[in-house]
């Protein structure tokens, strides 16, 4: 592993574009936070700068299923490049016993709406390529897809799933706000436990809490928003060892940097709304495992319960994933200049990144990531007014909830993303009152930068 200062002479002449040009500009760094300490800063050895590279290394064929995937232009009665929307809700059958195999399943083919949609179909087939291709496991039995109408719904389907009144979930405390307070509060009501892991990086913390009653392991890798990493494969063996199935949530990492189903986890979870679309042009989420799992689910709650996405949101995330390996390309080296530049801050407490090399989980991280995540989480030094003072200081960076944008957001979480939750439970999942969190846009930095510098300037 090789360690670089940031500032070295080396190390900028293997970085081009804007990145170069923020990082050569020391002038402009004093003028915006005084002073700069300069510092060894530890990369991930997956990670490389060359002329025409960009902080991210992984298989190039990502590149053409972002484009390409889930959809045959030939398979088109007019040979249309552009994947067809298909608006209809219901769909004419050649003949009753048809329409029998087709209703029950037995037959591929489209019923209604609420059964399946073709537009739909292309997206899902687009993310299981994306997530499946090179997982050994599912090679034989196949990997699927199944589109939902939010994260949460998708996270949702799969507790009715696998849960029934009496049992648990096993899960780590550290989870979107959303999320915990779907298996917190809303899933009690169904007498469905969630139990929360004291240490989840601890292996025997999960062991401890699995009983007869356990249904899944669920985690989010990376967290949102501390970016922790967990070992998936430990996890994976030891959900299997008790004959149970390892759920991921991987919305911040996305295919491109990271594919849960290579290290063994049974389903994969994304939200769709974030790094997939990438343009805030549509709400959807995602459920990735075998293909029985997924037609299983797809022949069950998701027909029961509804929360089916619509074919003109699924048209325009296919549209928003085409450009998703070059946004997360991009994503990564803004990332990496923010992080640089925020940890020698004098008025940031603590950066939290999972290939910061002082992140608790760094190694995990250095080992599964194939690039820099765009959710960087700070701790401002200060309490929550001069933190509020900062966010409102912000001309530059949106105060949004969202994340995975191609703008860039901050976000203060004690307040929005997990306002809804308890103090304790706040605690719990290591949200303090003074943190920010910033999803990294693909903007040019040097608009970034100084605007976040400006503002720690008004603390």
């Amino acid at each position: 592993m090789r360690s670089h200062s940031i500032f070295g002479n080396c190390f900028l002449e293997r970085v081009t574009g804007s990145l170069c040009s923020f990082l050569a500009r020391d002038c402009l760094m004093c003028y915006v936070t005084g002073k700069f300490e300069r510092r060894e800063y530890v990369m991930n050895p997956k990670i490389t700068l060359g002329p025409e590279q960009s902080i991210i290394r992984n298989r190039q064929d990502l590149k053409t299923v972002c484009i390409r995937g889930g959809y045959d232009p030939f398979d088109d009665p007019h040979g249309a490049i552009l994947p067809p929307l298909y608006r209809g809700v219901t769909y004419v059958m050649p003949d009753t016993e048809t329409a029998e195999r087709m209703v029950r399943g037995d037959e591929y083919g489209y019923v209604y709406g609420r059964f399946g949609n073709p537009t739909v179909a292309i997206l899902e087939r687009c993310v299981a390529e994306l997530e499946g291709s090179n997982a050994e496991d599912f090679l034989l039995k196949g990997v699927d897809a199944l589109a939902c109408a939010s994260g949460n719904a998708a996270h949702r389907l799969l507790i009715t799933h696998f849960c029934s009144s009496g049992d648990n979930i096993v899960l780590s405390p550290y989870l979107y706000g959303g999320t915990r307070h779907l298996v917190e509060h809303r899933v009690s009501f169904a007498n469905i436990e969630a139990r929360f892991v004291e240490d989840p990086t601890d292996i025997e913390s999960w062991r401890r809490l699995i009983d007869d009653r356990t249904q899944y392991l669920f985690v989010e890798v990376p967290t949102n928003p501390h970016g922790y990493m967990y070992d998936i494969q430990s996890l994976a063996d030891l959900a299997h060892s008790f004959g149970k199935p390892l759920v991921v949530d991987s919305t911040i990492a996305t295919p491109i940097l990271l594919r849960p189903l290579e290290f063994g986890a049974d389903f994969v979870t994304h939200s769709l709304t974030k790094c997939a679309a990438g343009y805030s042009q549509g709400m959807g989420g995602i459920i990735v495992g075998s293909r029985e799992a997924i037609h299983h689910c797809r022949m069950s709650e998701a027909r029961d319960e509804g929360s089916v996405l619509a074919p003109d949101v699924a048209w325009l995330i296919r549209l928003g994933i085409m450009t998703l390996y070059e946004r997360v390309m991009a994503h990564a080296r803004n990332t990496y200049s923010l992080v640089s530049a925020l940890q020698q801050h004098p008025r940031i407490r603590k950066v939290w990144h999972p290939l910061s090399s002082d992140h608790p989980t760094y190694d995990v991280a250095a080992r599964l990531l194939e690039g820099y995540p765009s959710l960087v989480y700070v701790e401002v030094d200060g309490g929550e007014q001069e933190t509020r003072r900062f966010m409102d200081a912000l001309r530059f960076c949106r105060n949004c909830v969202h994340l995975g944008d191609s703008n860039t957001f901050a976000t203060h979480c004690w307040s929005t993303t997990h306002g809804v939750l308890q103090p304790k439970e706040k605690e719990s999942s290591g949200i303090v009152s003074n943190g920010v969190r910033f999803s990294v846009g693909i903007e040019d930095i040097m608009t970034i930068i100084p605007d976040i510098m400006q503002a720690l300037e008004k603390i």
